[in-house]
Order: structure tokens, then sequence, then C-alpha cells
């Protein structure tokens, strides 16, 4: 099963997919959060970004929630604004990256 076939199965059966990691970005670490789920009938994507040195003080230079109506625009949004390729997303077990009910745009 091809990455994208599988990511639109579980998509499509309710779980949220994500990522967290880090990247290196002007000679910083960067630590990222990616999230995809399905919530009424359209596609939630979510993404985060904090530079290492700005944990503790939460200070994000990217959050952002972006509502697409097809997968495959999801997923390519995923796959040229962030440092995650898509088929790196996975199944959120326990806690999700992010709450779609509380995280509308």
């Amino acid at each position: 099963m091809e990455d994208i076939e599988r990511i639109a199965l579980q998509i499509d059966n309710g779980k949220q997919l994500g990522s967290r990691f880090s990247f290196m970005k002007n000679k910083k670490t960067i630590w990222s959060s990616v999230g995809i789920q399905k919530y009424n009938e359209n596609y939630m994507v979510f993404i985060d970004e904090i530079d290492e040195h700005n944990i503790i003080a939460e200070i994000y230079s990217r959050e952002e929630i972006k509502e697409f109506i097809s997968l495959r625009e999801a997923l390519d949004y995923i796959e040229y604004s962030t440092a995650l390729t898509f088929d790196k997303l996975l199944p959120c077990k326990g806690q999700r990256i992010f709450n779609p009910e509380f995280n509308q745009p």
C-alpha cells in the first residue's frame, strides 16, 4: 500500500496523524509539530515551530491551522511548507498534536 493510500485510509477512519521533530534552520535547532485530521468533511492541518532557545518562554515562531477541501491539498501544504514529508505522518497515540474542535480557523 502506498503512503498516500495508507494516510487516506487512516484519516478517513478518524485517526489524527502527526509528528513531533526537530530540524536545523539558520544554524538553530527548531522543534516542530505537524498534525492532520479530517474534521467536518474537511482536512485540518496544524503546524507549529519554536526555536529551542524559546521553549521555556513558549515563544513560537509559527503557529497555524489551515483547512483544506481535499486530502491532496493538505498533504501538499505539509510537504511544501514544513520540514516534514507526508510519509512521516504516523497515527497519534496518547496525546494528539491538536484538537480540531478548539482550533477552528
